[in-house]
């Protein structure tokens, strides 16, 4: 995909800035989806009790259980890594769309991360085995990354020109 996209950039003669920055965007994407969609179990089939299930739509759920045994190592994974990896998204898309209004980057926000969500849902339906949580959390903490993002990208001196 990455070698595609510059062949392409290459013969539409696209400028420098806007190929690396797309380039950086097409790896950091890559590697989201290594992160929350891969290895994808299938052999091996994931067992639920009544009390835990492969979904949460209540919010904060997910988090408060988290937290319900102090600041522990699995809480920081799942509550800092949800945020941490959202991160890049809101930077890249402030850059890349600089004059994008606030509303369409949040909701490139929340399409991004709900794409990640329906995808691990829809490969788990496909392997038949719900190898990976279904949760609204993520989605509220991967926003909230991209809108940290955003906050950076805002707060960084940008260089005028005249």
């Amino acid at each position: 995909m990455l070698s595609a996209y510059i062949v392409y950039a290459l013969i539409k003669k696209v400028c420098i800035k806007r190929m690396i920055l797309t380039c950086v965007f097409i790896v950091y994407l890559t590697g989201v989806a290594a992160v929350t969609l891969f290895p994808i179990v299938y052999d091996s089939v994931v067992e639920y009790t009544e009390s835990v299930t492969w979904y949460n739509f209540i919010p904060f759920k997910t988090i408060s259980e988290a937290l319900k045994n102090g600041i522990t190592s699995t809480a920081i994974t799942q509550i800092a890594g949800n945020i941490v990896l959202a991160i890049p998204f809101g930077i890249i898309v402030s850059l890349r769309f600089e004059k994008m209004q606030w509303w369409k980057k949040l909701l490139a926000a929340l399409l991004f991360t709900l794409t990640i969500e329906l995808s691990q849902m829809l490969i788990g339906f496909a392997v038949g085995n719900m190898y990976r949580n279904i949760d609204i959390d993520d989605v509220i903490l991967n926003m909230l990354g991209a809108c940290l993002g955003y906050g950076i990208y805002a707060i960084i001196p940008k260089k005028k020109t005249r």
